[in-house]
């Protein structure tokens, strides 16, 4: 069957970045390369498209999607093997509401109800398009579960269970989801470990030549040509493209490190994407966040963040946490929104820099083009030339020096 593609433009930008949805970095690549390479490795021919004009189309076997999603290889293959065999003209994508939905494919703004989210992802079979007619395929998209290793009193009953998943579908219609569908690719790369075959198993027991899981997770990492990493540095279950430069001690687990970026000694990058020519210096530690490509980054920790393109931060902490237990809301296009999450950072805008002393509150953004300084009243200017020859002990408060309190 010759299945043709249709893609909606629909002009949707997001905050802080102020980048329209196909701009938005997938594991270091723009989602609307990456559509266009999933379809054309599938075979299919694309075209993108006003949706007034779509009634102008021969729509007879034809794929419509809105140019805001993502979805993974494994996503589009069951919905368009399930579609063509399932009754009615017009068939749409939706998502049975589990784990992944929760956590991953969150504040959709799309149509729902108790059991299911429902896709703008339909297979046409007949000349006229008719959303409101289509019948659904249900896709479940969980598939393998890891645990965190948090304090019961820190994330509740519920432990840290997260979903991994290579039949992913987000909607990137929101700033959160910036962070969102980059961990739904990391996730969807680390499922297909889960899913080797006989044989590729085999061959990496060959290379890792030892049934130790960190040497199997070294084993299925990609380390391109001209990529130097440090004798000493640990390497699990990621990529390192060409380029890179991994220092001494330095961990990379479950990561995708982009070209020509630049991981000092002794910093740890888990579950995270740091982009071409990105700088995370000595010690730093950075967990489930998106690095931008030439950002600047030391001391961190930082967590559940997204740092844009030629950002600088030095030294300040984008807190992921309410001390209160309860979960964290964020902004979207229509307001305040819960997250349902216990853990959402901060989205720092491209070419923002921000000093080192300050302390972000879960879920802000910080706008595009802006530098931020802690209160000057915190900040040491000035030592008094007393200070030196009295000695002792002295005290900064209010902005000045004193030797009482």
């Amino acid at each position: 069957m010759k299945i043709k593609v249709l893609i909606i433009k629909t002009n949707t930008i997001i905050p802080p970045f102020n980048d329209h949805c196909g701009d938005i970095l997938i594991l270091n690549e723009k989602l609307r390369d990456y559509q266009a390479r999933i379809l054309s490795s599938a075979g299919f021919k694309f075209k993108y498209i006003e949706r007034p004009a779509i009634k102008d189309e021969n729509l007879n076997n034809t794929l419509i999607f809105d140019d805001d999603l993502y979805f993974t290889p494994e996503f589009l293959n069951e919905f368009i093997s399930r579609a063509v065999k399932k009754s009615g003209l017009v068939v749409r994508a939706a998502v049975k509401k589990t784990l992944f939905t929760m956590q991953i494919a969150i504040l959709q703004q799309l149509r729902e109800n108790e059991s299911v989210i429902e896709y703008p992802f339909y297979f046409c079979k007949g000349d006229s398009f008719d959303p409101a007619a289509a019948v659904n395929v249900v896709i479940d998209s969980d598939e393998f579960y890891e645990s965190g290793h948090f304090p019961d009193h820190m994330i509740g009953k519920d432990h840290f269970k997260f979903c991994v998943t290579s039949k992913a579908i987000v909607r990137v219609c929101e700033p959160i989801h910036i962070a969102m569908v980059n961990m739904a690719a990391n996730f969807a790369r680390l499922a297909r470990y889960r899913k080797l075959s006989v044989f590729e198993k085999i061959s990496v027991l060959f290379k890792a030549r030892s049934v130790s899981e960190a040497k199997i997770l070294s084993a299925v990492s990609r380390v391109e040509k001209g990529a130097k990493v440090h004798p000493t540095a640990v390497i699990e279950g990621s990529v390192v493209k060409a380029g890179a430069i991994i220092g001494a001690y330095a961990v990379v687990r479950f990561s995708v490190i982009g070209a020509n970026a630049y991981i000092d000694d002794h910093s740890a990058v888990k579950f995270s994407v740091i982009g071409d020519n990105a700088y995370i210096a000595n010690n730093n530690v950075i967990f489930f966040s998106v690095v931008y490509p030439r950002a600047f980054l030391i001391s961190g920790p930082y967590q559940f963040s997204c740092f844009g393109y030629d950002s600088a931060v030095m030294n300040s902490i984008p807190s992921d946490y309410r001390l209160d237990g309860k979960t964290i809301s964020v902004m979207c296009s229509d307001g305040v929104k819960d997250t349902g999450l216990r853990f959402a950072g901060s989205i720092i805008g491209h070419r923002t820099r921000i000093a080192a002393g300050l302390i972000i509150a879960p879920g802000r953004m910080i706008p595009n083009d802006i530098t931020l300084y802690p209160d000057p009243a915190a900040v040491i200017t000035k030592v008094p030339a007393e200070a030196g020859p009295k000695k002792g002990a002295w005290f900064f408060t209010g902005g000045k020096f004193s030797d009482k309190i």
